[in-house]
C-alpha cells in the first residue's frame, strides 16, 4: 500500500491502482499544499531547498466511475524526493498485468461519430502519462480491423488490443484475434471438430458507440475515462464473470 497524508487526512492507495508519479518543477520557488495554502522551505541561506512530487492515481466515484486524481508529497532534499519517485516507479514497472503497448483500433463512424475525438481527446492524454505507447489506426470500412488482425497486424509487439467504438467494433475485433490466434497456432479455423487455441493477447474496450452493452456489462457504465484508467491498471475480467456482473 502507498499511504498518503492529505490535509491532515490518512489515505491509502494500492500500488496497483497509482497511475504515474512525476517529479515537479521547482524553478518557481513554492508550491502549493494539498490544503490549498502555499509554503516554502528554506535552506540555511535563504534559498528554497524543497523538492516535490505528485502521484496520479485512481478515485474511484459514483456511478461506477474512475477518476484520475493527483497528490503532491514534499519533501526537504531532492535526493529523498528522487528515491521515493525511483521506488515507486520500479514498483509499478513490476505489475506484470499493466500493458506497455496497444493497438489502438478507432471507429469514426460509429455511434455519435465522436470516436477520434474521444480517444484524442480523453484517452490518449491517459495512456501518454502512465508511460503507454500505443499504435493507432482509424478504420475506413466495416471490418477493417477484423481483416488488419487477420493478415496484417504485428500483434506480437503489443500486450493488449483496444478498440474505440461500441459493441460492433468489438465484436470485429474478438472475430479478428480468434481467427489470427487459430492461424499462428496451425488450427484450421473452418474446421469444426478443431479445438480452438486460447488467445493471449488482452481486450480493451473505450466506448464510443451506441449502445455500449460491453462496456456496462464489464466496468458498469460506458465512461471513456473510466475504461481508459481500468486498461492502464491492468484489470480484467473474464468472459464469464462479465456476464454475470
Amino acid at each position: 500500500m502507498f499511504v498518503s497524508i492529505v490535509a491532515g487526512l490518512s489515505r491509502s492507495v494500492p500500488v496497483s491502482e497509482i497511475i504515474s508519479v512525476r517529479e515537479e518543477d521547482e524553478e518557481s520557488g513554492s508550491r502549493r499544499k494539498d490544503d490549498g495554502s502555499w509554503k516554502k522551505i528554506k535552506d540555511g541561506d535563504g534559498t528554497d531547498c524543497r523538492k516535490s512530487f505528485t502521484v496520479s492515481y485512481v478515485e474511484r466515484c459514483r456511478q461506477h466511475r474512475w477518476r484520475c486524481a493527483e497528490v503532491t508529497f514534499t519533501c526537504t532534499e531532492g535526493a529523498l524526493c528522487q528515491t521515493w519517485v525511483s521506488s515507486i516507479r520500479e514498483q509499478l514497472a513490476s505489475i506484470s498485468s499493466r500493458p506497455r503497448s496497444l493497438l489502438v483500433y478507432i471507429n469514426p463512424y460509429g455511434g455519435k461519430r465522436q470516436a477520434k475525438h474521444i480517444f484524442e481527446q480523453k484517452v490518449a492524454p491517459l495512456f501518454a502519462q502512465a508511460g503507454i505507447s500505443t499504435h493507432v489506426i482509424v478504420t475506413d470500412y466495416a471490418n477493417h480491423a477484423r481483416d488488419h488482425l487477420r493478415t496484417d497486424a504485428e500483434i506480437n509487439k503489443f500486450d493488449g488490443v483496444v478498440c474505440v467504438g461500441g459493441d460492433g467494433m468489438f465484436s470485429e475485433i474478438i472475430h479478428g484475434l480468434v481467427w489470427r490466434t487459430q492461424i499462428d497456432c496451425g488450427v484450421d479455423p473452418n474446421c469444426p471438430d478443431e479445438t480452438l487455441s486460447p488467445c493471449s493477447l488482452r481486450i480493451g474496450i473505450i466506448p464510443a458507440g451506441s449502445t455500449d452493452c460491453i462496456c456496462f456489462a464489464t466496468v458498469g457504465t460506458n465512461d471513456p475515462i473510466t475504461s481508459a484508467l481500468h486498461i492502464i491498471v491492468g484489470q480484467s475480467q473474464s468472459p464469464s464473470t462479465a456476464a454475470h456482473h
